[in-house]
């Protein structure tokens, strides 16, 4: 099965993907992978981390030991052979990277415009892109995005 998705064992909060994988019969296994969520069997050319929001990424991008983290995961996927790591970050309210400039979040101190400027930092020094997807259309864009 050459289309056949990994999810990541340690994939939270991804019922609402397997549910739709499954109501459009597209295969999948649980397994453990060592950089991102999904990847297609056999073929780690382009490897997806699902982001649950965008204060998940600030997290991410802008505490020194969860950034260091993340630096090694893409590092680790780059070396296994991906030639395309996606950040897939669930968002209803943002439509476009730009529009990340005014997010903000009472849970943070950081704002919009400084993730933005973080995103696009990461995203030059370790190759890699970020796309917002609405929580309802995140099954179909990772099968899009792993099958083309």
């Amino acid at each position: 099965m050459e289309n056949l998705i990994i999810v990541d064992t340690r994939e939270k909060g991804h019922k609402q993907i397997l549910k739709y994988f499954d109501s459009v019969k597209q295969d999948y296994i649980i397994s453990k992978l060592d950089a991102g969520d999904y990847m297609l069997h056999k073929n780690n050319t382009t490897i997806i981390d699902k982001k649950d929001g965008l204060l998940e990424m600030c997290g991410n991008l802008c505490h020194s030991t969860q950034h260091a983290r993340l630096v090694r995961e893409v590092e680790r996927a780059h070396k296994s052979g991906c030639k395309d790591f996606i950040f897939l970050i669930q968002d209803s309210k943002i439509k476009t990277i730009e529009d990340i400039k005014s997010w903000s979040s009472p849970y943070t101190k950081v704002r919009g415009f400084v993730l933005l400027k973080a995103m696009k930092t990461f995203k030059e020094h370790h190759d890699c892109r970020f796309i917002i997807v609405p929580r309802a259309d995140m099954g179909r864009k990772i099968i899009e995005l792993l099958n083309k």
